[in-house]
């Protein structure tokens, strides 16, 4: 294969000259618009990729006096028979721009492309595709990637990636539809972690089942992650204006259950991220944001040793009792699921836990 010189060129430079004048509104308008067209559309099919890809800047300006769905067909023929790499990422991002417009017609244009997992950037697309418009091709497949996560790894995470950026309060049915593809996602890799019956143990299973239970922990770890930025507890600790107590009461709704299932794995990272988000969404409701934590939380485990854990558990507690001391006090499930935290974390030996199990005593009778 000959190798490309993807330095600067008189043809290149040229050509992205023309390609950048092209996208400007006032020169399509102008006299010069067919000339410059005739010269790009043709640098588009050019022999070098480096000039294919200055001109691929204006693949949709060269079709700008078509309507939406001629001009993705366009620009999808031109990606259907590129090979370049770097030519194929620009053309994507011209596709892509005409996806709210045209989504059947870029949907037709990925089952084309997409054969086995995609990349990064063609999962975005996807996912878009699958939660707003709901196009079948896209639809199909990312159902088909979450349903059985520990088959498609690097596809599920991201999706789970891309997500985020639908989850985010108000409620519509893109964030909704998301979050259902979250909790298959979740069920599947819960399924897959505890296939082994808890033998979770490098003299008892094969590299490929430890490979596979790593990817099932990632997994995890990225839906809760992702849940947490989206519902704005990151911005809450950095000062910053997030959504209102209206709109993260439908978000709370969606993903206590999501956050529940990430938990379940006893992976410390997954449930300090399940946790940190239900305790800032626990204002929406304080029963089931206690109970939640209280199950996320296992006595057995490695979690409640940590001091990140200690030190985000210990002051929600603290504040449970000054501010909702009848779920904690007198109400019967809300007294085991506060006992259950507070005696996990002092025979973990956490000093804090230990002086409030000893000035509340109360608890334990």
């Amino acid at each position: 294969m000959t190798n490309v010189a993807w330095g600067p060129g008189r043809r290149d430079t040229a050509i992205s000259g023309l390609a950048a004048l092209l996208n400007r509104p006032e020169w399509r308008d102008s006299d010069h618009c067919p000339a410059i067209a005739r010269v790009v559309s043709a640098a588009l099919h050019d022999a070098n990729p480096v000039v294919r890809m200055q001109a691929a800047y204006a693949a949709r300006a060269v079709h700008a006096d078509a309507d939406a769905a001629h001009r993705a067909a366009a620009v999808g023929e031109l990606l259907l028979a590129e090979r370049d790499t770097n030519v194929r990422m620009v053309l994507l991002d011209q596709l892509a721009a005409d996806s709210a417009a045209a989504p059947a017609t870029v949907d037709a244009i990925l089952e084309r492309l997409v054969d086995g997992d995609p990349d990064r950037q063609v999962a975005g697309i996807l996912t878009y595709l699958a939660l707003v418009p709901r196009t079948p091709f896209a639809s199909r497949l990312i159902e088909r990637w979450c349903a059985d996560a520990s088959a498609h790894p690097q596809a599920v995470q991201s999706f789970v990636q891309h997500a985020r950026s639908y989850l985010r309060p108000p409620a519509d049915a893109g964030q909704i539809r998301a979050f259902r593809l979250l909790d298959t996602t979740a069920h599947a890799v819960l399924a897959q972690w505890t296939r082994y019956a808890g033998e979770h143990r490098a003299e008892v299973l094969s590299d490929d089942q430890l490979a596979e239970l790593r990817g099932a922990a990632g997994t995890a770890d990225d839906i809760a992650q992702q849940i947490y930025f989206a519902s704005g507890a990151f911005d809450d600790k950095r000062g910053r204006q997030g959504p209102s107590g209206d709109d993260l009461t439908g978000f709370a709704d969606l993903a206590f259950p999501v956050l529940a299932k990430c938990a379940a794995l006893r992976h410390p990272h997954s449930i300090h991220q399940a946790v940190e988000t239900m305790i800032f969404l626990a204002p929406v409701d304080e029963a089931r944001a206690l109970h939640g934590v209280a199950e996320a939380i296992p006595a057995d485990g490695p979690y409640a040793s940590e001091s990140l854990a200690g030190d985000l558990v210990i002051p929600y507690l603290q504040r449970l009792l000054a501010e909702q001391r009848p779920l904690v006090l007198h109400d019967e499930r809300g007294v085991a699921s506060f006992r259950h935290l507070l005696a996990t974390f002092a025979v973990a030996g956490n000093q804090a836990a230990l002086t409030l199990a000893y000035t509340f005593a109360d608890v334990f009778r």
